[in-house]
Order: structure tokens, then C-alpha cells, then sequence
């Protein structure tokens, strides 16, 4: 039995081992510059008080209270104070540091004496922008400097693909065959016309052009949430514009009309074909020296936590998409008709990211589609109905037929051919992909796996009811 043991080592020495123990347990990386940044005031704070010395048993509940306290009375150049969230967020990097300790049996305080003050976090209410407002927010940039190209294709590929501004900021040049499947036409236009007039060696794909830096110039997430303000305070809005709300504002564009989306559910994605190779790695060192056993593994990932995503969307396709009972089914190939086998296989398809996987929903029992109905509001009946389904049909071609030349080319196709089956209706969109859409139930689950797994570069919309909207893109 291992027992714990008092370090003679500083706590502050102790850190470095800490953020690496962080990589090798597998956090996110921005985990573990998050941990990094918030341990260099703890740093600062021993080094002021000349206790750069301290051990991690000589840490005592009175030194976390004075620490507490230097946070909350800390101010900077400015003059302003850490906000009460970002005082929270430095002791959870303290907790995590003596949680460290505890695992490696050393002798420390336990991370539960360093006490969280409760926090009244108000919900959060996004703001959303209409269309208009988007294409006067893009016409603001001046696409003849390359500070203002840059800025569009930021504002364009925010809008068209609801990355997060971690995963915008990472994009590089060579990702262009990734980025073209995630973005919009007009967005990749402009990711094009920009990269003509890039002549750096920078791999980054947005660069801070006005950096002092020669090698890392790649623009860090406060300058794009900087750069979007900016342009929000040019338009007047009456609340901050941020990267969020241009994500959101994907989503709003479905509907082209004022709702509050409640929920916006991006499907879990998993690099499986890496956590094989690595798999594969691990069966190996299990046999092999003691050197190879110094190569640990870079993911933590086990089989486990793969058939837990599988079953986690299995569940929830289940659980929402409809399909017509068994006695009306047809063309259902008998050696695929357990449905729980084909949903594990378009659940699959989902975590490996060959298949992208967006829920809408609008709140308050609202519609997507109220506007184009020459009623406000629509008779809610079973989703089984001939009624509703020949109603929503009529609605939606509405719709687009008054999107002909902004959003499709072309006219709306009833009943387009698929590669197993039809479709309700289908397009042709600006984003030269085809588009189709299914609405209430669907024929069977082997028709939607077999679509989304043989036509590529496709959009299938499942209008499920009227405020619920599933978006497929392969």
C-alpha cells in the first residue's frame, strides 16, 4: 500500500508537473492554458509574500483565505477589479492543482477547504440578428485592405458554420478541403479571394497583421470578439455584438424570421480512426520494454466512452425521428430491418464527423414557418395526419419558391429521386449542394442511413413538426 509523503519540493516547482500531468490525463488544450494562466498569479502572489518556498503540505487553510483575498482586492493597471466569475476561476485552478497532489499521495490540503462562493449566474438570453442586419454588418468591412477581407471572411464563416471562436482561431490554410465542406459558398468565395492575397508563410489561416511577432501571428480569441464589437458598435446595436451571436445567427437564418431558438444541439464528434491507431499502440507496449513503456498513449479515450457516444445518439434519433409504423413500411430490405442496427449505424456516421448532426428547436411553442402560412398560426395535430403533412408542404415550397435567387436555384422539386427512395420536396441552394426535405415522419431508418452514407455533399432537412427542425449535412 503506498503511503502519502510530505515533498520537499516548492509548490511553485510543482506546477510544471501539474499542467503536465493535465496533457497526459488528456484535458482539452484550452484546459490546460486555462490552468496554465490562472496558476501564474498564484505564482506572482507566493513570490510577493516571500513564500516562493512553501511545500504543498506547508499550505494551510489561512493561506487560501489570504490568497481569496488578494483576488478580490487585486486590481490592474486600470484600476479594474478581477470580476467575481474570474476570482472563481482562479481558485478552481488552485482546487485542481491540490486535487493533483492528493492523486500523486502527496501531503497536501484538501482541495475542498478552498471554499467556492456561490455565484447567481442569470440566464443567459442570446440576442439574435435578422438578415438584413447581417448583410449590412457585412458590407461594413472594406474588402480593398486585407485587414477588412479578413474581417469578412471571419464575419462569413462565423455565420455559415457555428464554430466556436477556439475553433476559428485554429483554421489553418492547408484545412481549406475541411473548411469547404463546413462553410457556405459565399463563405468559401471570400476564404478564397483572401488567401490570393496572402504571401506569408504563416500557416494560420487569420493572422494578426498589425503582430510585432515573426512566427506566431495567428489571431488570439480576444481580437475576433474585439473585431466583431467593433463592427456591433458601427451598426448601433443596443448590446455587444459578439462571435456567439453570429453563430446563432446561422440558425436564425432557417426561419427568417424573429424566434428565440431554446436549443441549438451539435452532435458529439470523435476521431475514431485515431483512437484505433492508438489502440493498436497501446496492445503493443503491453508486450514490449521498459522504454517503450515511457511512450504513454496522447488520448485517453476508452472503447467505452466511443460505444457511450454510439448509444447516447442511437437514443436519440430513436427518441426523435419519426417513422411510419411497420404495416405501411415499404422497400425495406430484410437483412437490415432491426431498427436499432441501422441507428447505431447513422449514429456512427454522426461521431466519426462523416455526417454533421444540428437540432433546432424554438421556444415556447412557436413555429418556424408562422410567417409563410396564410394563417398566423398552424391547427396542431398528429404529425400523422394527411392535413398537416399536405399543409406543411404547401408552406414550405412557400417558403423557398420566395427564396428562388437567395437561397435556391432553380425551382422546388416535389418528390425528388434519392438513392434509396424520394424525398418530400428538394432544392438546389446557393452553396451548390442539393438539398432535401422530409417532413413528419420518414419511410424507414435504412432509407435515411443508406442516403446520408451513398450522397455526399447533400442536405437533409427533417421538419419533425413545426418548431423542431434536424439538419443532416454529409
Amino acid at each position: 500500500m503506498i503511503k502519502n509523503f510530505e515533498s520537499n519540493v516548492p509548490i511553485i516547482k510543482h506546477i510544471p508537473l501539474f499542467l503536465k500531468y493535465c496533457r497526459e490525463k488528456g484535458l482539452s488544450e484550452k484546459t490546460y492554458e486555462n490552468y496554465d494562466h490562472y496558476l501564474k498569479k498564484l505564482i506572482a502572489w507566493l513570490k510577493k509574500i516571500k513564500k516562493e518556498d512553501l511545500k504543498p503540505h506547508e499550505l494551510t487553510v489561512e493561506d487560501g483565505r489570504s490568497y481569496q483575498l488578494h483576488l478580490s482586492r487585486y486590481r490592474d493597471e486600470k484600476g479594474k477589479p478581477l470580476k467575481r466569475i474570474t476570482q472563481h476561476y482562479y481558485l478552481i485552478a488552485l482546487r485542481a492543482l491540490l486535487s493533483y497532489f492528493t492523486a500523486k499521495d502527496i501531503i497536501s490540503l484538501n482541495s475542498d477547504k478552498i471554499v467556492l462562493s456561490r455565484l447567481n449566474r442569470k440566464r443567459k438570453d442570446i440576442k439574435l440578428i435578422s438578415l438584413d442586419q447581417t448583410k449590412e454588418l457585412l458590407s461594413l468591412c472594406n474588402i480593398k485592405t486585407i485587414i477588412g477581407l479578413r474581417n469578412r471572411c471571419i464575419l462569413e464563416v462565423l455565420m455559415s458554420t457555428g464554430l466556436k471562436i477556439n475553433q476559428l482561431r485554429k483554421l489553418n490554410k492547408d484545412d481549406l478541403e475541411i473548411i469547404s465542406k463546413i462553410v457556405s459558398g459565399d463563405a468559401l468565395y471570400w476564404i478564397k479571394r483572401y488567401l490570393k492575397t496572402r504571401k506569408d508563410n504563416n500557416k494560420a489561416l487569420f493572422v494578426n497583421y498589425r503582430s510585432r511577432r515573426k512566427s506566431d501571428r495567428r489571431l488570439t480569441s480576444r481580437s475576433i470578439e474585439r473585431i466583431t464589437k467593433e463592427y456591433g458598435e458601427i451598426m448601433r446595436f443596443s448590446f455587444s455584438l459578439t462571435p456567439e451571436i453570429l453563430r446563432w445567427s446561422h440558425a436564425f437564418s432557417v426561419s427568417n424570421e424573429e424566434v428565440k431558438i431554446n436549443n441549438i444541439y451539435l452532435h458529439r464528434k470523435m476521431n475514431i480512426k485515431e483512437y484505433l491507431k492508438e489502440c493498436l499502440i497501446e496492445k503493443l507496449l503491453r508486450s514490449s520494454d521498459s522504454k517503450s513503456q515511457k511512450l504513454k498513449r496522447k488520448f485517453d479515450y476508452k472503447w467505452h466512452v466511443i460505444e457511450k457516444a454510439i448509444g447516447k445518439e442511437t437514443f436519440w434519433l430513436k427518441e426523435n425521428i419519426f417513422v411510419i409504423p411497420e404495416k405501411f413500411r415499404y422497400n425495406n430490405p430484410s437483412f437490415l430491418g432491426c431498427d436499432d442496427c441501422v441507428l447505431r449505424k447513422i449514429a456512427i456516421l454522426i461521431i466519426s464527423g462523416s455526417v454533421s448532426c444540428t437540432e433546432f428547436i424554438v421556444d415556447d411553442y412557436k413555429s418556424f414557418w408562422k410567417n409563410f402560412s396564410e394563417k398566423p398560426t398552424l391547427n396542431r395535430i398528429s404529425i400523422h395526419g394527411g392535413k398537416w403533412h399536405r399543409r406543411m408542404m404547401d408552406i414550405v415550397i412557400d417558403y423557398f419558391e420566395k427564396n428562388i435567387g437567395k437561397i435556391i436555384i432553380g425551382k422546388v422539386v416535389i418528390e425528388p429521386a434519392l438513392t434509396h427512395g424520394r424525398a418530400d420536396l428538394g432544392f438546389r441552394i446557393k452553396e451548390n449542394r442539393n438539398l432535401y426535405i422530409e417532413i413528419g415522419d420518414i419511410s424507414s431508418f435504412f432509407k435515411l442511413w443508406y442516403n446520408l452514407a451513398t450522397m455526399k455533399n447533400s442536405i437533409f432537412l427533417i421538419i419533425s413538426s413545426e418548431d423542431k427542425i434536424i439538419k443532416f449535412v454529409t
